[in-house]
């Protein structure tokens, strides 16, 4: 495999494990992958089906992380806790070119394959990763709030002005269902047609994007506002936050384009949360 994907792929690891986002088995990574990131010594398998056809996908490669392996151990056991996965010229089957060694892809390889398939065409190509991990602060809130998409993202991005700086497409909330499931499957896509990171009530997020950096800041981001948003309760409340108008002109400055229909900006007062 290319070194220096790996090693960032290994950075990635050793910060989602140090972040307390990867605890035991959880959490599970894919890339989309460039030629030059290819294996440079594929040992191909037997082709195996998959569920239902993915012809965007046809004929790329992705490195997925192993059912069961501990993300943590990914930078120490590459070859058994990771994967080369291809698949064939129509969509339909898939094969290990490389890694996976006495192992299997991911329980959640199905999601974050249809998952690719939507991102691939809502960014034109551009998002190669989704990543999927369980930061403390954003489940806490499923659980001591009413949430929706609006309501979330315009919760974050009240919190700090990096919010819409480095997540503007938003987050999406989906109430819960069983991981590994059709439904969750089907119910990520759906949302990823129109964000680029989704919050599975009670789990963790699902994020897309163009490289590991990417994809791990704007959940790093999107943390970090949640933990504002709870050190702020646990001052005493909160009373003042973020203007809709102040979000937007943020947003302006930095010429990026908020995610639509979360943003109120017919006026009003700067209401607490």
């Amino acid at each position: 495999m290319n070194e220096e994907f790996m090693q960032n792929l290994f950075r990635i690891a050793e910060e989602l494990s140090r972040a307390g986002w990867a605890e035991a088995n959880a959490g599970n990574i894919s890339v989309r992958l460039r030629p030059e990131e290819y294996p440079t010594d594929p040992a191909a398998g037997p082709w195996q089906p998959l569920a239902i056809a993915i012809p965007a996908l046809a004929g790329e490669q992705f490195l997925v992380t192993a059912k069961g392996c501990q993300i943590r151990n990914v930078p120490h056991f590459p070859r058994r806790d990771c994967g080369v996965l291809e698949l064939n010229g129509d969509g339909t089957a898939y094969r290990v070119v490389w890694g996976l060694e006495g192992t299997v892809p991911t329980s959640e390889f199905f999601a974050h394959l249809l998952s690719h398939a939507v991102r691939k065409e809502q960014s034109g190509g551009a998002e190669r990763v989704i990543l999927h991990t369980h930061p403390v602060t954003l489940v806490a809130l499923c659980h001591v709030m009413e949430l929706d998409s609006v309501k979330l993202t315009r919760l974050l991005w009240s919190m700090h002005p990096e919010g819409v700086a480095l997540f503007p497409g938003g987050i999406a909330y989906l109430p819960f269902a069983l991981s590994g499931s059709r439904e969750i499957s089907a119910m990520t896509c759906e949302a990823f047609q129109k964000f680029p990171m989704v919050l599975w009530e009670y789990h963790g997020v699902f994020a897309s994007g163009r490289d590991l950096d990417h994809a791990f800041g704007m959940i790093q981001a999107a943390e970090k506002c949640a933990n504002i948003y709870k050190a702020a309760c646990e001052l005493g409340g909160v009373t003042r936050t973020l203007r809709d108008e102040e979000i937007a002109a943020m947003a302006s400055f930095l010429h990026l384009t908020p995610a639509p229909g979360i943003l109120n900006l017919s006026g009003g007062a700067n209401h607490a949360l």
